[in-house]
């Protein structure tokens, strides 16, 4: 509802949203799910106030089969947005050099802090780089009428480059006397130790990170961004101009939580849904089942658009939800709470929805913006976790019903 306001009268949008900082007090769930389901609300804002145009900043694409999940991520949301309008721009970079790129705060911060490195195999991987001003030089360039626009292309720098090369460049440039000693093996356990300790950045921005370095992230010739000339500037020129910034100023890896007061809570599960079924569907089904797995102590109620979930007596509401009909469709059920002693006085926007995502291979269950009636650390350690719980035996029962049809 926010996006379809925010894009009103607009004819393109550039999508850069990537959710691998928390993005509320409790996540429950994987980023790549969390990007999923954002991906899908923009795909369906983006058709119902008709754009024209998106272009989409992703990452390079490696010939390996076996795909680091980051990456698969990457792969999920250009599927999901090629939906978006009728024309559908897909950039795929490396490391982007400039302010704001977490893999080049990273890189600064371990050569600043290191006296000593390890460089364990995945820093002789190929990557190529491209300077932020370029890249913004292409993006601008895809956005004119006359731009190269409607496929996906690979966007680098002109040269290829090793992370041990970066970082050797990078000491020379702060004037830092580093030893650095490579080892023949890759510790994805210790690389992911490794960084999140010395660069302070958080687990879940390392974690995938790490996960994707093994991988060579080079441009392919065939799918090279036509405008050449756009993408000149060198890795080394890059470096020299971007590093003189203070650290704070390239990248500070801040989430977006620390500026919301209220604790309050996201979770994201994605399920399998059943041949012939749908979100609609799913909905009844959750409502049917979960009785059935708290059977000797909850009950459940419908109200027209209210769902009620009570225990063992009606006057003893746990939580009552109430189905949205303005934004309900078969393939998305959303359910807004609206009280009960499990939630919080004054409950705001707290939802739970299923949605179809991927041409229906997946259902997603989120609940969103929930805030709890229970003190923060009892819900940690009850509430949240039996909601896990619920969503987790959920996704077997609707398994179980896809292999009987």
């Amino acid at each position: 509802k926010d996006l379809k306001l925010a894009m009103q009268g607009c004819d393109q949008a550039v999508y850069l949203v990537h959710s691998m900082l928390p993005s509320a007090s409790l996540v429950q769930g994987t980023f790549y799910d969390t990007d999923l389901i954002l991906a899908d609300n923009f795909t369906r804002a983006a058709r119902e106030v008709g754009l024209q145009h998106v272009l989409f900043l992703s990452g390079l694409m490696p010939l390996d089969s076996k795909l680091s999940w980051h990456l698969r991520s990457r792969l999920e949301v250009e599927q999901t947005l090629q939906q978006a309008a009728p024309e559908v721009t897909v950039l795929r970079a490396s490391i982007v050099m400039g302010q704001g790129g977490s893999s080049f705060a990273i890189l600064r911060r371990l050569v600043e802090r290191l006296p000593i490195m390890l460089l364990p195999q995945w820093t002789q991987t190929p990557t190529q780089p491209i300077d932020l001003r370029d890249l913004i030089k292409v993006i601008s360039a895809s956005l004119s009428s006359a731009g190269p626009r409607g496929q996906i292309w690979d966007v680098g720098g002109p040269e290829t480059i090793t992370y041990q090369r970066l970082l050797v460049t990078v000491a020379q440039l702060l004037q830092k006397r580093r030893v650095m000693l490579p080892v023949p093996a890759f510790s994805l356990f210790l690389s992911r130790l490794w960084l999140r300790l010395v660069t302070q950045a958080p687990q879940a921005l390392t974690y995938p990170l790490v996960e994707s370095l093994r991988h060579q992230m080079t441009v392919r010739p065939s799918h090279l961004y036509p405008r050449r000339e756009l993408m000149q500037t060198t890795w080394e020129d890059s470096l020299r101009y971007w590093l003189p910034l203070s650290e704070g100023e390239v990248h500070s890896f801040r989430s977006a939580v620390t500026t919301i007061g209220t604790r309050h809570v996201r979770s994201v599960q994605r399920l399998p849904l059943p041949a012939g079924k749908d979100a609609s569907w799913v909905g009844r089904e959750y409502f049917e089942w979960l009785p059935q797995l708290f059977s000797f102590f909850i009950r459940s109620r419908l109200e027209g658009n209210l769902c009620v979930f009570y225990l063992l007596h009606p006057a003893l509401k746990l939580l009552v939800l109430e189905k949205s009909v303005e934004l309900s469709t078969p393939d998305r059920q959303l359910l807004y709470v609206k009280g009960g002693r499990l939630a919080a006085h004054g409950v705001g926007r707290g939802r739970l929805e299923f949605r179809e995502v991927l041409n229906k291979q997946y259902i997603m269950s989120a609940l969103h913006d929930f805030r709890p009636a229970l003190p923060w650390i009892v819900y940690k350690y009850t509430q949240a976790v039996v909601h896990l719980f619920v969503m987790k035996s959920f996704g077997r029962h609707l398994a179980k019903l896809g292999r009987k049809t």
